[in-house]
């Protein structure tokens, strides 16, 4: 795999492999068997969370790390400060809290450090000075080598890392978004904390280059079998992405590659500096989508894939 390198020194491997699966005992053998095959494919970064299984995706984690002496090989992404799933709305960004969150995840994983610890959620009526203070904390303490942000808006970012560059701090080093093929919203969804990346946005990181972390790359298998009913409906609403999977179909047909590893590729290759980040219920599934690392969408694809007769 080809790698994306932060201003630390951390490396990501082009598609990162989310542990939010992780800690059901009765799915650790398959889970662990998905992990072995990521990592003989040349993956090495994986994403937690002390919110995935009741922080046992953590303790999965470590102990899949220590039985495979991978720890020195693994890029581990750790998340925190995740408001309570029955008060969403009430902020989880006190610096007590961040750093409480990364220390269980250490403890509970059994290293001494993340190589990047990001939050989970924004609070826009928290000053910004506050969170990039208490993110900078992790990094000089040694607890984490880099910080990052999920489900922030770019204003957002960009006043971060001003912050921190005019005070002399460790700033944000990557983002963690809503991003794939598929379009949506906050409200298709029903989760307006989470901040899908919109055109104006995209065009942000694609100008930037700042480093995304993609989760729902694949728009949650949508592509793949858009009539199954539930939460993959959040692209069901749109036309755009009925017209999106018919022109997907078409390209599969032509190139023999499979619409897994077109929509995984799609986010990869789409001009933004981005890791796809993909979960998966079985090593097939796995091989399935990370035939991408088989080739590369050119633009005129990506521009196939894209086009909107509405724009």
């Amino acid at each position: 795999m080809k790698f994306i390198t932060l201003p630390s020194g951390v490396k990501f491997s082009e598609i990162a492999l989310g542990a939010g699966r992780l800690g059901a005992a009765d799915r650790e053998l398959v889970c662990f068997a998905i992990m072995d095959r990521y990592a003989e494919l040349g993956g090495t970064t994986f994403d937690t969370a002390r919110l995935y299984s009741g922080g046992n995706c953590d303790i999965a984690l470590g102990k899949w790390l220590k039985t495979r002496d991978a720890r020195k090989n693994s890029t581990i992404i750790t998340k925190g400060s995740h408001p309570d799933l029955q008060t969403m709305f009430v902020s989880r960004l006190s610096q007590q809290e961040i750093e409480t969150d990364l220390d269980e995840s250490l403890l509970a994983i059994g290293i001494d450090y993340s190589d990047v610890h990001i939050v989970h959620r924004d609070d826009v009526k928290k000053p910004i000075e506050e969170i990039a203070e208490s993110l900078a904390y992790l990094v000089t303490s040694g607890k984490t080598r880099a910080v990052g942000v999920s489900n922030w808006a770019v204003p957002r970012i960009v006043k971060a890392i001003a912050y921190a560059k005019a005070n002399n701090l460790p700033p944000i080093e990557c983002s963690q978004a809503h991003y794939s093929l598929g379009l949506t919203t906050q409200h298709a969804f029903g989760e307006i904390t989470q901040v899908p990346v919109c055109k104006i946005e995209a065009n942000w990181y694609k100008e930037s280059q700042f480093p995304l972390l993609a989760f729902s790359s694949q728009a949650k298998g949508w592509f793949v079998d858009n009539s199954k009913p539930g939460p993959n409906n959040m692209y069901g609403y749109y036309p755009e992405n009925i017209r999106r999977s018919k022109r997907l179909r078409k390209l599969s047909a032509e190139t023999g590659y499979s619409i897994a590893a077109l929509t995984l590729a799609y986010a990869r290759d789409s001009g933004l500096n981005c890791v796809p980040l993909c979960a998966f219920s079985s090593v097939s599934q796995l091989e399935d989508s990370l035939g991408a690392l088989k080739f590369k969408l050119a633009k005129e694809q990506i521009k196939f894939l894209e086009h909107d007769e509405f724009d």
